[in-house]
């Protein structure tokens, strides 16, 4: 007598990938909640770099000082006057050769975060941008006078494009993911989760929308909780100062912001004026930064409040350390130290002493307004206001320059001055012109995908060209292992000659598995047999018009996206890329983007 035929047995993986797929379908995990998953490791890990470059500045400070401290005044405060003089030379030196080795051994390779994300593809290379980070911490170490923050932000974007270069997304999803490390950075340095996200969309990105604030200021909330975890999340200038007392003293904040906008052009010619005139030849770097570090020495020798970023000068100020006299020096003297020290080529950022100066034009306007007769204690607010205001015209960003100074200062009282006075400044800026001070960066590297006039880009430049790819005969283990790894995404059948043979969509995927649930027999279905019938493609060479006429008429998050003419598999062009770069693309060819 014959024994029945064992049924056949389910592999042990097949249950779990089947109840893990589910739970990815309750959840409606697909490519937004991917991003915003990524947008998360790269907050972590952004943050982290971003410390771990403020740790590396203070190891190299003990080195050259024999003082382990977090703030260079202090340091310099605290050392013999001879050697106020010789440390920031040695800083320039070191910084200058690190420079020259850059250019000479990996020429135009070091791109900035900016050039990266507003023309660019997303993609920074990681030794040369780490050697130039790492010159940034040798002058910022060493006293020079510039901020800090922009190579915090730089290392958290480079870690950012790394993640995202490994894991080989596509185009505008790096981009993005870029931004969420610059968002990340921002945070770490000025402790400003919200003014990081605006600071990328507003002024880097140069359009806001949902669909890029929300992974930004994901990025930008992760890394104030490793900040909160690893550092000091405490607000920069939080003070108790006395906001304006009547509705007249607010409106004085048109005049100010008036003042601020023309003192913001100003400050904007005079960094580029120094950088024509004293960023000379490529085979002299050493030499000028080592000059530029001298004369900061020089400085510091009788006012050591002039090395760093002016951070400890604005902290001054909030809490009315200076007199009218000390001020006025010790502006003069810092605004020729930036100068210098920016214009011979230094790394480092220019943001932190812009708000310095923004915050004294406040100082200065508050002090004529006592002069003609106004009483009070008014001098903090218009501080505040002109902070806000300078920055907003020299960096054409009002949202991030209001939204900044609030968190700076933890002060909700000071909103309305604070936006009258903004408001102020930038329509002033836009009626004489003012330029951004990050123009050079914004519009100083090749054009890219991103950047070319909208006419000249196809589906083909957009897509992700690395993804999930299965043999037609491939086993229904196999395609949930694929599903596992890449929830939400497509997985395309493609023969071995690489033709496409059709996708495999999710919601298809998880009914095949639930009706082999219920009727608990018969062999498994191949790849090829998962494949939907029908299902639209798009021609790489189509014009991003006609993609987003049909992503209008389907309602489908991806398209698959093949060659025509050949049959092979391009890639995958998701519907957010696209909408992205669409709007981007709009806003700056109607001249709505970044001024520069």
């Amino acid at each position: 007598m014959n024994s029945p035929s064992p049924a056949p047995q389910k592999p042990s993986d097949s249950v779990w990938y089947g109840w893990i797929l589910k739970l990815f379908h309750h959840w409606k995990v697909g490519e937004r909640q991917v991003t915003y998953v990524l947008a998360v490791i790269v907050g972590i890990v952004g943050a982290s770099m971003s410390l771990f470059f403020e740790w590396t500045v203070e190891v190299i400070q003990w080195i050259l000082t024999g003082i382990w401290s977090d703030s260079r005044v202090g340091t310099f405060s605290q050392v013999e006057p001879e050697w106020r003089m010789f440390v920031p030379v040695v800083g320039g030196l070191v910084a200058g050769c690190i420079l020259l080795f850059l250019k000479r051994r990996m020429p135009g390779q070091a791109t900035e975060y900016m050039e990266a994300m507003s023309i660019g593809n997303g993609l920074i290379k990681f030794r040369a941008s780490a050697l130039r980070v790492f010159s940034a911490a040798w002058s910022i170490a060493s006293g020079a006078a510039i901020g800090k923050e922009g190579p915090i932000i730089q290392s958290s974007a480079l870690i950012a494009s790394a993640v995202g270069q490994r894991l080989h997304v596509s185009i505008p999803r790096l981009r993005l993911l870029v931004g969420c490390g610059a968002a990340a950075g921002f945070t770490t340095a000025f402790h400003a989760p919200f003014a990081g996200c605006l600071f990328v969309s507003e002024i880097i990105i140069g359009t806001v929308s949902m669909d890029i604030l929300a992974p930004l200021l994901i990025a930008s909330c992760t890394g104030f909780v490793m900040l909160h975890m690893l550092g000091d999340p405490s607000p920069l200038y939080s003070s108790s100062f006395e906001s304006f007392a009547v509705f007249s003293e607010s409106l004085w904040c048109i005049g100010l912001g008036v003042v601020a906008a023309i003192a913001a052009r100003g400050w904007v010619s005079l960094l580029d004026v120094a950088t024509r005139y004293l960023n000379g030849r490529q085979a002299f770097l050493p030499l000028r930064l080592m000059g530029a570090g001298l004369v900061v020495g020089v400085f510091a020798v009788f006012y050591p409040e002039v090395v760093g970023n002016g951070q400890a000068l604005i902290t001054g100020l909030v809490n009315e350390d200076y007199s009218t006299q000390q001020a006025f020096i010790l502006l003069l003297v810092k605004v020729s130290a930036v100068a210098v020290v920016f214009g011979c080529g230094t790394v480092g950022g220019a943001m932190t002493p812009t708000l310095y100066v923004g915050s004294m034009v406040g100082f200065i306007f508050s002090t004529v307004l006592t002069a003609f007769g106004m009483e009070g204690n008014h001098t903090v607010a218009y501080a505040m206001v002109g902070m806000a205001a300078f920055f907003a015209v020299a960096a054409q960003a009002p949202l991030t320059a209001l939204v900044m100074v609030v968190e700076f200062s933890m002060s909700g009282e000071m909103i309305y001055p604070l936006l009258i006075g903004v408001v102020s400044a930038y329509g002033t800026g836009r009626l004489i012109r003012a330029r951004s001070m990050y123009a050079a960066s914004l519009s100083g590297s090749p054009a890219s995908v991103v950047s070319l006039p909208m006419a000249q880009v196809d589906v083909h430049d957009l897509a992700r060209h690395v993804v999930p790819q299965v043999a037609p005969d491939a086993p229904l283990d196999d395609v949930s292992a694929l599903m596992l790894r890449n929830p939400g995404d497509l997985i395309f059948v493609v023969k071995k000659d690489g033709t496409y043979e059709g996708a495999i969509y999710p919601d298809d995927f998880l009914s095949v598995r639930r009706k082999m649930e219920e009727k608990g027999k018969g062999p498994p279905p191949t790849a090829g047999e998962l494949v939907r019938p029908g299902s639209p493609v798009l021609d790489a060479a189509t014009h991003l018009t006609d993609a987003l006429k049909l992503f209008e008429q389907t309602h489908l998050e991806a398209f698959p996206v093949v060659w025509k003419k050949t049959g092979k598999l391009d890639g995958v062009l998701y519907r957010n890329a696209l909408f992205q770069v669409i709007t981007e693309m709009m806003k700056r060819e109607s001249g709505g983007g970044v001024d520069m």
